[in-house]
């Protein structure tokens, strides 16, 4: 598994392959792990082994549509909460589940065969720097990405609903 996260990581820096990956990849990804219970993606193959890039399937609702929209998306563990950076790949505009995420912050995420409510808070910048050294070694790919653009790309907290106390 190690030679394909090398792999993935690799591919990633280069424009070509991000325009595979949201073109033909993420659909394909988005299929594969909802059709299979998690097991399947293009990310990782088997429950038994490591994934390659962790990946989960993030369920927004479509702020214009207000209809459930589903992606997979790299995440990295910060305790009980998930943090999840919307590079898209490099391009200029922000990806759509961060525009979601910011018009409604509940969500769901779906990493395997397990699947829980969140609730999102969008990361400060500074509190994006402190964890982008933890990002990058999950993903280098992320700092070729934002040679691409002028853009701050949006980072979430997603925190499980159950421990989010409701504003009083």
């Amino acid at each position: 598994m190690m030679a394909y996260r090398r792999l993935l990581i690799w591919l990633g820096r280069f424009r070509w392959f991000s325009w595979l990956t949201y073109t033909f990849i993420v659909p394909l990804d988005r299929f594969l792990y909802s059709r299979s219970g998690g097991r399947v993606s293009v990310a990782h193959i088997g429950l038994e082994r490591p994934a390659a890039l962790p990946t989960l399937l993030l369920t927004t609702t479509g702020r214009k549509s207000g209809q459930p929209r589903t992606t997979p998306v790299v995440y990295v563990e910060d305790g009980d909460r998930l943090v999840v950076m919307a590079s898209n790949f490099g391009r200029e505009h922000h990806p759509a589940w961060s525009g979601n995420l910011m018009a409604n912050p509940n969500a769901k995420v779906r990493i395997r065969a397990r699947e829980r409510s969140v609730v999102a808070t969008h990361a400060s910048e500074e509190e994006k720097r402190a964890l982008w050294p933890r990002l990058l070694e999950v993903y280098p790919a992320w700092e070729a990405y934002t040679h691409r653009t002028d853009r701050s790309f949006r980072a979430f907290f997603l925190e499980p609903a159950e421990l989010v106390r409701p504003p009083t």
